[in-house]
């Protein structure tokens, strides 16, 4: 009789995406060029998430941060956000344009999510999704040793979350 192996949760490492599907921008960089990456990625089918780095050649493989679409889009209504939560907001025509063609002057060190924690490749997927809570962020980088080695996303956990749940659906 064949043994059966016991089912066992699935690692960090089983869900995350690898660095190389991923655009990296410089810092400096403004929020106009990782509109340009965005884009690019978006016809490419890849995640849209561009990788933070630094300048200085020291700096070229630390990764600094990220940059998703909330960024992007409250990043360059920042000004205008402030100004509501003071005032209340006032809307006029061709605000958003206005608002947008001055926000892509931005570097993204303003406008990026720094990172603010790391997921080991080899934790629990509990352990990510304690951390993704914890930070209030989508995505968390992923190291072996001290090496990232790719991005573990909100959107993958709750799309192994969905099949657990939906499998025990069908079994009950």
């Amino acid at each position: 009789m064949p043994s059966e192996s016991i089912p066992t949760e699935k690692l960090v490492r089983d869900l995350m995406r690898p660095l190389d599907q991923y655009p990296y921008v410089k810092e400096r960089e403004t929020v106009q060029e990782a509109f340009r990456l965005t884009e690019k990625a978006r016809r490419k089918g890849r995640p849209l998430c561009l990788i933070v780095v630094g300048e200085e050649p020291s700096e070229k493989e630390i990764i600094k941060g990220f940059v998703s679409p909330p960024e992007l889009v409250f990043g360059l209504t920042t000004r205008f956000l402030k100004g509501a939560a003071k005032s209340g907001p006032i809307f006029w025509e061709g605000q958003l344009k206005a608002e947008c063609l001055e926000g892509v002057k931005k570097r993204v060190v303003e406008v990026m999510v720094p990172i603010k924690a790391c997921a080991r490749e080899t934790e629990m997927l509990m352990e990510a999704v304690f951390l993704l809570n914890k930070y209030q962020v989508s995505f968390l980088p992923v190291v072996n040793k001290e090496e990232v080695v790719g991005i573990v996303h909100l959107e993958d956990i709750l799309k192994e979350i969905s099949r657990i749940v939906l499998k025990q659906c069908v079994n009950a």
